[in-house]
């Protein structure tokens, strides 16, 4: 019986698979098939510009001393730069400076400063974040 069972789980495991499962040189059951060939077809175009999309520079000022600086929030699951968040580049100024595109709706971020969380000092626009502090919102209409 548990050989059966087994055998019956076996074969549905390749109809779970994740989003994206056989991209970027991933293992793909399916592989060599013209599913496969289409779905790496598809995930090797550029990306294109969101309809009603949003593309908005972010600035923080007053923070020239710092070694990094990027925004992270709930649209990338508050990641770092390398799982969804966005590095920021340090102008002549001190000014740290990022664009993102963001498709409409509103939006929970926060600078990250040299690992220290910040809201935006020039967001008057907020959310309590369930830590005593608040989180920046940002609306793209």
């Amino acid at each position: 019986m548990r050989a059966v069972a087994f055998v019956i789980i076996a074969l549905a495991l390749p109809a779970c698979e994740p989003p994206g499962y056989g991209k970027h040189g991933d293992v793909d059951a399916s592989s060599g098939s013209a599913v496969a060939d289409a779905r790496a077809t598809l995930d090797a175009a550029p990306d294109g510009p969101m309809a009603g999309a949003c593309a908005d520079m972010f600035r923080l000022d007053g923070h020239g001393a710092a070694t990094s600086a990027y925004v992270t929030g709930d649209f990338c699951m508050w990641g770092d730069p390398n799982n969804g968040g966005f590095a920021l580049a340090k102008q002549t100024d001190g000014a740290w400076t990022g664009t993102r595109q963001f498709a409409p709706g509103s939006y929970l971020y926060k600078f990250v400063v040299d690992g220290v969380y910040l809201a935006d000092p020039n967001n008057p626009n907020v959310a309590d974040d369930g830590f005593g502090g608040h989180n920046s919102i940002y609306s793209c209409p």
